[in-house]
């Protein structure tokens, strides 16, 4: 089977801005409109191009970690283009090639990489704001807003939307590094309970609160959110986009036990990365990014919240915000590239970089959504 014929049907069927391909045999193929290419692909050897077609992202993903694929000039723009092959022509030589792949290339039987949040403190220190650390998407009221103040104001806006009088309970699942609960805690004088599973986040939310005198307030649990809930009923319930670590088969069940635990009137904030069209999340963001994730559809989560007896409080599409906020996040992970290598290798920074990248373009072109919603209890 000759590969780069292959290859070349394949990216012959989509169109836009013009790249060109280098392939395994140094031969060089124009594609796309325009006098110069806004990115070149380079294939090392053939063996990529059979992982491409019989593994899709997973192939490719791991291909341009291990460097044998390579993308020069814009990566945005190839991602983007990406979002075409969908639509792909089926061919009897397209299907001959993925079977005799598929044949070829060794089914993957790694164990899922689970280790997201527990890379350490000091890697999401490059990452994130420097005043409230969050790893969930920030609220931008104009482009040039730091994404500190933006983070900022979407702490802000949860304590708005939820609007409880000082001394309300508030159940904080998966509380990454304490933002939201410190914040609560201080300046509305909340009860608040913090859950997490990151041990990492753990040792730091702890020395967070001591520091800040909170013990007396924030209750801080290391607990798994979809085996046990905290005792006790709560006037809110807070999720910073940690739904999405809720399978699809388990949301029905999982938002009643939410409701279950609130108080008559009591409210959910809800913030979650989630897509109009429900779709599985690829085979190698689920291996390398996100273990066990899926991207609720938004009447998925209205749907489960209706049969827990919920009602639909405030929603809210602020993709565009989330947009800013990759973009501020793979700033701050390029800028620190020498030092992410040093601490990892330069395969770690390349995993980063596609899954980010990857990211703010499924944003840009409405593949993902960032939802914010409230849900109420009935008295």
């Amino acid at each position: 089977m000759n590969y780069v014929k292959v290859v070349d049907e394949i990216f012959s069927q989509v169109s836009g801005v013009r790249f060109d391909i280098l392939y395994w045999d140094n031969q060089r193929i124009k594609y796309g409109k325009g006098t110069k290419p806004a990115f070149t692909i380079i294939f090392k050897d053939e063996w990529t191009a059979k992982r491409l077609i019989s593994q899709g992202a997973l192939g490719f993903g791991e291909s341009y970690m291990e460097n044998r694929l390579q993308i020069e000039g814009d990566l945005e723009a190839y991602l983007k283009l990406r979002h075409q092959f969908k639509k792909l022509k089926p061919s009897l030589r397209l299907a001959i090639a993925a079977f005799l792949a598929n044949r070829s290339v060794p089914n993957d039987t790694k164990d899922q990489i689970s280790y997201h949040y527990d890379l350490g403190n000091d890697f999401f220190k490059l990452l994130l704001d420097n005043k409230t650390m969050s790893y969930s998407c920030g609220l931008y009221t104009t482009k040039k807003e730091s994404l500190a103040l933006a983070q900022q104001n979407k702490i802000k806006l949860v304590c708005d939307w939820l609007n409880l009088p000082p001394e309300s309970t508030v159940l904080d699942l998966g509380c990454g590094w304490g933002g939201f609960a410190s914040y609560a805690a201080q300046n509305h004088k909340w009860i608040i309970t913090a859950t997490t599973l990151s041990q990492e986040q753990r040792k730091y939310c702890e020395k967070l609160f001591n520091k800040l005198s909170l013990e007396d307030r924030i209750s801080l649990r290391y607990q798994d959110m979809l085996e046990d809930l905290p005792d006790g009923q709560f006037d809110a319930i807070v999720m910073l986009e940690s739904i999405e670590h809720v399978s699809r088969p388990r949301l029905n069940t999982f938002i009643r036990s939410l409701s279950a635990k609130l108080k008559p009137n009591g409210i959910i904030y809800i913030q979650n990365t989630g897509r109009y069209i429900p779709k599985r999340v690829d085979a190698w963001t689920l291996k390398y990014v996100f273990p066990g994730g899926y991207l609720p559809a938004k009447h998925e989560l209205l749907d489960a919240a209706s049969d827990a007896g919920l009602e639909v409080d405030k929603f809210v599409d602020d993709t565009q915000s989330y947009v800013l906020t990759m973009t501020e996040w793979i700033n701050n992970l390029e800028r620190n590239r020498a030092t992410i290598e040093d601490m990892f290798d330069e395969s770690f920074y390349r995993l980063w970089e596609l899954w980010m990248h990857g990211a703010k373009v499924a944003f840009e072109v409405d593949s993902m959504n960032l939802f914010r919603f409230t849900l109420r209890k009935s008295v």
